[in-house]
């Protein structure tokens, strides 16, 4: 093996000043040698893994710590999305993730990239997502030095991310960066962190010395079902039960198990209440599906639970009452045997893939008779809420529909009308979030991306250009507020630059939040959370040759949308809505809230 080669190497891919290169290769540490054709350099090393991974994109924001990485894509079939700002690349790895099944990765240079990335890794971990990021960082040789941006980025990220590896040896390159798949791509999904100091990225040896093991498998090759008495013990749960529900989560979408979901709900006549990536798995205009907004009469009164790859969060008020019945008998569906009875005092665990515990309880179902499930008061009663609550979401826009400044209640049905049913839907917005929820129907799993349980504020258009990349020719909508355009706006001309025809729509109502009305406990207690009013968006992302709209009474929303969607480019639809009014819940308009 041979020592870095200097910065002006051709061989390397990279050109440095020669201070630059100094303080990236260690001088006075090492020192070159002739390159020999046997050798392969770090960079490469990583590319190689990458491609074998099946990789087509890297989210990444330039820096000198990761020049041979970048130096080596195009040689293995990856592109480089080259981004605004690291947070940003974290978030469209993300968004990758939650839409195509399959990890998204990021990359980012030694100390402040990789600071710079940490919200949006944070919020990928704890949305479940897998998320591989690769760091640059200073040599190890200048370890407590005061090396040039000195970072460790797994002691940053240890209190969140599912792995983190700090590379101490040329020879274990691959080894640790496939073990960072496997730990992104297992379940629980999450982040995997791998840091590579200069001194070990920039080296090159004989690539038979790099050290095996770490195979990554494919998904479908580490399924594992659960015990056949316990499947046999669940089902009698259930067909003994008047007021079943199944619970559907996150593991639904990663395990790719929609049709077998669809399949056991179809067969037992179960209602299906689907959350976080798992929403839409049963399309939420499907008889049987249970939507968010009116899920309590159901949650709160079921006699038999089967929850399976399904997250009691805080979300979900831990799986306490009144949102969820504790007379219940659970049975709980983890391929994560930890999760199981976590929350929730499950009597059956099933431990295994849903993928394969829903075959298995499907084959089990078909030998017993579930036509009375068909037919109960708990079908009727559901069949009533859910038109009940459509009835009552239209009286309410109506009674909005002309309102000028905009109610948001007009700007989600009519997008909900205008949009295809297969577009995407990237929420960055906490008032739009909530009314979105009352009308927006998902029809498949990752079909609706958001901030996840970290909540944070800017994720979206990061996000918007990872689920874009992932869907070719499908719509991607992004619904974000004028504060998460503050943080992440400028990467829209990320978006553009890359020609990806994510269609934004902006609640501009210039606030960080809604009027004081709504949040008494502050009024009159503090300074206004008002930005400059009248901003025209539209027309500073026009600069940038986005296409732009300006929306000011309700009528112009529908025909902007109608332009937006079809030019074909990057586009931003202002819309000026009225601030006094927030997510429908601190309105008290969240509709379902309690039998409607």
């Amino acid at each position: 093996m041979t020592e870095p080669r200097n910065s002006s190497d051709a061989a390397s891919g990279v050109v440095m000043g020669k201070t630059a290169g100094a303080a990236l290769a260690g001088e006075g540490v090492t020192k070159s040698v002739p390159f020999t054709a046997v050798e392969i350099d770090g960079g490469a090393l990583v590319a190689r893994v990458l491609q074998s991974q099946g990789a087509k994109y890297l989210f990444a924001v330039n820096g000198g710590h990761t020049w041979p990485i970048f130096a080596a894509l195009r040689n293995n079939g990856i592109k480089l999305i080259h981004m605004r700002h690291e947070q940003s690349c974290a978030y469209a790895a993300d968004g990758w993730a939650r839409t195509t099944g399959t990890p998204g990765i990021c990359g980012v240079t030694a100390g402040c990239g990789l600071t710079n990335a940490v919200t949006g890794l944070c919020a990928a971990s704890l949305a479940g997502s897998a998320v591989v990021c690769i760091a640059g960082q200073h040599p190890i040789t200048e370890d407590g030095l005061g090396s040039f941006q000195e970072a460790y980025g797994g002691e940053v990220c240890r209190s969140f991310s599912k792995f983190t590896k700090r590379v101490l040896d040329w020879s274990t390159i691959e080894i640790d960066l496939r073990q960072a798949f496997r730990e992104a791509k297992g379940s629980p999904q999450g982040v995997a962190l791998v840091e590579i100091p200069t001194n070990i990225l920039y080296l090159s040896g004989p690539e038979s010395n790099q050290r095996r093991g770490a195979k990554v498998y494919a998904p479908g090759e580490l399924r594992s079902g659960a015990d056949p008495q316990s499947i046999e013990q669940a089902i009698q749960i259930l067909l003994a039960a008047k007021r079943p529900l199944i619970a559907a989560g996150d593991g639904i979408f990663w395990s790719g198990a929609a049709a077998e979901l669809c399949e056991f709900v179809e067969l037992t006549k179960i209602p299906v209440y689907a959350r976080r990536t798992g929403q839409g798995a049963v399309a939420e205009d499907h008889p049987l599906a249970i939507r968010g907004p009116w899920k309590k009469p159901f949650t709160g009164r079921a006699d038999a639970v089967l929850a399976i790859g399904f997250r009691f969060w805080s979300g979900e008020k831990f799986g306490e009452a009144p949102t969820w019945s504790q007379s219940a008998r659970y049975i709980q569906a983890d391929a994560t045997p930890t999760r199981i009875g976590l929350h929730v005092p499950a009597e059956v665990a099933l431990v295994g893939d849903p993928k394969l515990v829903l075959r298995q309880l499907g084959d089990a179902a078909r030998a017993k008779d579930w036509r009375r499930s068909g037919e109960s008061d708990w079908h009727r009663e559901l069949a009533e809420v859910r038109a009940n609550f459509g009835r009552a979401i239209v009286e309410l826009e109506r009674e909005h529909h002309a309102d000028t400044p905009i109610h948001p209640a007009r700007i989600a049905r009519e997008l909900c009308e205008v949009i295809d049913p297969d577009a995407t839907i990237v929420i960055d917005s906490f008032t739009m979030s909530g009314w979105m929820s009352q009308w927006f129907h998902a029809r498949f799993p990752g079909q609706i991306v958001d901030a996840g349980p970290l909540a944070p504020v800017g994720h979206g258009v990061g996000m918007a250009i990872g689920a874009q990349l992932a869907r070719p020719g499908k719509q991607v909508i992004l619904i974000i507020g004028d504060g998460g355009l503050g943080i992440s706006g400028f990467d829209l001309e990320t978006a553009r630059r890359y020609r990806l025809p994510i269609v934004a729509i902006l609640w501009n109502n210039s606030s960080w939040g809604p009027s004081f009305d709504q949040m008494p406990f502050l009024k009159g207690r503090t300074d206004s959370f008002e930005i400059l009013p009248n901003q025209r968006y539209d027309r500073m992302f026009e600069l940038m040759d986005c296409h732009g709209e300006h929306v000011e009474r309700p009528e112009e929303f529908r025909p902007s949308l109608e332009r937006a969607l079809s030019t074909g480019k990057t586009a931003l639809v202002n819309v000026v809505g009225d601030r006094t009014v927030g997510h429908p819940s601190l309105g008290g308009n969240l509709l379902g809230s309690t039998r409607v």
